[in-house]
C-alpha cells in the first residue's frame, strides 16, 4: 500500500484550483438569469402595451396610457431606465406597435466587459386595431 504521508495538502490544492471556477460559473448563470428575465419583461410588457393601444386606439391619451401599462408589468428590470415607444396607425397600417429598449448593465463589471459595454436589450410588440 501506498503511503499517504506525500499526499498530504492535496486536496487543499485542488479546492484552490476549482473555488474560482465554480464561482465564476455561477456568476455567470446568475447574470444569464437576470438577462433572461428582463428579456421576458420586455417582451410582455411590449405586447401588453401594444395590445392596450390597439384595443383603446380611439382614446386620446392612448400613448401614456399604453406606457403605464408596460411599465406595470413586473420583473427585474429598472424601468425608470427603459425607452418605450408607442406608435397607433390605425389609418395606414391598422396596427399599434410598441418598442422598449434597455440597458440593464451588469452585477458584476467583469461580465459586462467579456460581453460588450453596454448590454442592451430591446422588444417590440404589435397589435392590429380593434
Amino acid at each position: 500500500m501506498r503511503s499517504r504521508k506525500n499526499e498530504r495538502g492535496a486536496a487543499a490544492v485542488e479546492f484552490a484550483l476549482v473555488f474560482p471556477l465554480v464561482i465564476i460559473l455561477l456568476i455567470t448563470v446568475i447574470e444569464f438569469s437576470r438577462l433572461w428575465n428582463i428579456q421576458a419583461t420586455l417582451t410582455d410588457a411590449a405586447g401588453i402595451s401594444a395590445r392596450y393601444a390597439g384595443i383603446h386606439h380611439e382614446d386620446t391619451d392612448v400613448i401614456a396610457k399604453a406606457i403605464l401599462e408596460a411599465k406595470a408589468v413586473p420583473g427585474l428590470l429598472n424601468w425608470s431606465a427603459a425607452t418605450v415607444v408607442v406608435a397607433v396607425d390605425c389609418d395606414t397600417s391598422h396596427a399599434a406597435t410598441s418598442s422598449i429598449t434597455v440597458s440593464p448593465g451588469s452585477i458584476t463589471e467583469w461580465f459586462s466587459a467579456a460581453l460588450g459595454s453596454p448590454i442592451t436589450l430591446s422588444s417590440t410588440g404589435k397589435m392590429p386595431c380593434g
